[in-house]
């Protein structure tokens, strides 16, 4: 009862363009969620701040959804408020990139190469926006999107802006603090190197032809992260699990490391084969897998 009460209170705030009841898999590159309660989509800032300091005076439980490609949703749903930030400007200075954190990775890496701004082409294919790729420090084995950050400002657990430097995001293999503590991030400053043209492409070129074998059927992207001079998709490949199927989902056959979605894969399909793999990979090396992407309980 308090619960449905709150969710109606915020319901009655965000007005006529919050959705009732959105299936989330709809906004994920794994095609897989059930309904948010309530789904709002955010424009600007002042739109993003405005509502999120909305469900933090109601207590209503908050999601904030990116371009939705290291995320699985459970097949109930969300039991809160999930915001899909569209909040997407950025500006180029000299060699920073100024960009809001729904802009997407991609068009921040076709923009720094067009300016013969260099530091990003590794990047090249990885899926989703500047802030979920700062959440998890995405990149490749050995680079990561946090070497490149200069600030980060971040709307606290009080609705409250405040900034962070490099050193104060705590970043790790494909960690940062903000995985861990409340708050959201609403503007990236990353700093870059000045370069030739030609040559920056000539690296996103090879970045490229390095992901292109990767599974192109819906999927999160890589499931684990890759332990310790260890290939988590070596590691799941050796134990025999390439190609195994639960339901709908398989690992896939090109690359162990990935989970696709065959077509109306569930979320308890996919949690099936992450147990199994790890379950496995235990068994067999003695090491306990990670998961990379972000497994969203119902709440």
């Amino acid at each position: 009862m308090i619960r449905e009460k709150k969710l109606s209170l915020l319901k009655k705030r965000l007005g006529e363009r919050v959705k009732l009841d959105e299936p989330l898999g709809r906004y994920t590159t794994f095609k897989i969620g059930g309904p948010a309660d309530l789904f709002y989509e955010a424009n600007t800032e002042k739109e993003l701040v405005e509502v999120i300091r909305l469900s933090q005076k109601f207590g209503v439980p908050l999601f904030i959804l990116g371009g939705g490609s290291n995320v699985l949703f459970n097949d109930e749903g969300f039991r809160g408020l999930v915001i899909k930030n569209r909040y997407m400007l950025y500006a180029i200075r000299h060699t920073q990139i100024i960009a809001s954190s729904g802009a997407p990775l991609g068009k921040l890496i076709e923009e720094a190469a067009n300016h013969s701004l260099s530091g990003l082409e590794f990047c090249v294919g990885i899926p989703g926006t500047i802030g979920g790729a700062i959440v998890g420090n995405a990149g490749v084995k050995d680079k990561a999107i946090g070497d490149l950050l200069e600030k980060v400002k971040v709307l606290d657990e009080k609705g409250e802006e405040v900034n962070f430097t490099q050193d104060q995001c705590q970043f790790n293999y494909r960690r940062s603090r903000f995985q861990e503590e409340p708050g959201v991030i609403l503007e990236v400053t990353l700093k870059l190197k000045k370069g030739k043209q030609p040559e920056i492409k000539k690296k996103m070129e090879e970045y490229v032809q390095a992901r292109i074998n990767q599974p192109k059927e819906p999927s999160a992207g890589s499931i684990f992260k890759n332990p310790p001079r260890q290939s988590a998709g070596d590691l799941i490949e050796q134990v025999g699990l390439k190609g195994e199927s639960e339901g709908q989902a398989q690992i896939s056959e090109k690359h162990a490391n990935w989970i696709i979605n065959l077509g109306g894969a569930s979320c308890l399909d996919v949690l099936e084969l992450i147990s199994l793999a790890k379950s496995k990979v235990r068994s067999k090396f003695g090491i306990e897998l990670e998961e990379e992407i972000q497994i969203i309980s119902e709440t």
